[in-house]
C-alpha cells in the first residue's frame, strides 16, 4: 500500500488522522456539561444501589433468613479503575499525541503510552463490571432485586467511559475562547 507523497508523513503511527473538529461556539462548555452529567449519572446509578445494598432486609415470609448478596469492595474496583482511567486520558493533550510542535519525539510517545494506560484502565472497569455482573450476581441466579447491583456497576461504567470521550472531544476541540488543560 502506497500513499501520495503528500499525504505521507513518516513519524505518524496511523494512516488515520485525528479528525479537525469545529463543533460550534458553545461546544466545549456544553460538551463539559455533558460529560460531567454521564459521569455524575454513573456513580448515581452505582451509589443509590450502594445504599438500598446496605439496607437490604430479608423477605417478610422469612424475617430470620439472611440477604444472599450485598455490595462489596469488589463492586468498587471498576468504577475506581474507570475514574482513574478518565483522569489520565483527559490530562493529555491531542497536541502532545500527534507531535505538534514538540520538537523531542519520545515526549509524543510518552503521551500516546499513557493515552494507552488510560483506555486500558477504562476497558479494564468496564470489563470488571461485566464479570462482576456475572460472576457475582447472574450465575448464583439471584432474583432480579440483587441482579440490579451488578447492572448499576455496568451503568456506572458506561457512563463513565462516555463522559471521558465526550470530555477529551470537546475540550480538544479548536475553539480558542478559553482554555482547559491540566498539565504537570
Amino acid at each position: 500500500m502506497s500513499l501520495p507523497p503528500r499525504n505521507y508523513d513518516p513519524r505518524r503511527v496511523c494512516l488515520v488522522s485525528f479528525p479537525k473538529l469545529s463543533l460550534g461556539h458553545r461546544a466545549r462548555e456544553v460538551g463539559t456539561y455533558v460529560a460531567g452529567a454521564l459521569f455524575a449519572l454513573g456513580w448515581w446509578f452505582f451509589l443509590d444501589s450502594v445504599i438500598i445494598s446496605a439496607r437490604a432486609r430479608p423477605p417478610p415470609d422469612a424475617p430470620y433468613d439472611t440477604v444472599p448478596v450485598h455490595i462489596s469492595f469488589v463492586d468498587f474496583v471498576p468504577g475506581l479503575l474507570s475514574t482513574l482511567g478518565m483522569l489520565v486520558v483527559n490530562l493529555i493533550n491531542k497536541a502532545q499525541i500527534v507531535g505538534d510542535g514538540y520538537t523531542d519525539e519520545r515526549f509524543a510517545w510518552r503521551a500516546r503510552a499513557f493515552l494507552f494506560v488510560g483506555f486500558a484502565l477504562m476497558a479494564g472497569g468496564l470489563a470488571g463490571s461485566v464479570t462482576v455482573l456475572v460472576v457475582k450476581y447472574v450465575v448464583p441466579d439471584y432474583p432480579s432485586q440483587y441482579v440490579s447491583y451488578g447492572i448499576a456497576t455496568l451503568i456506572q461504567n458506561v457512563g463513565i467511559m462516555l463522559s471521558a470521550i465526550v470530555l477529551w472531544i470537546s475540550v480538544q476541540a479548536d475553539d480558542d475562547e478559553y482554555e482547559y488543560r491540566l498539565t504537570l
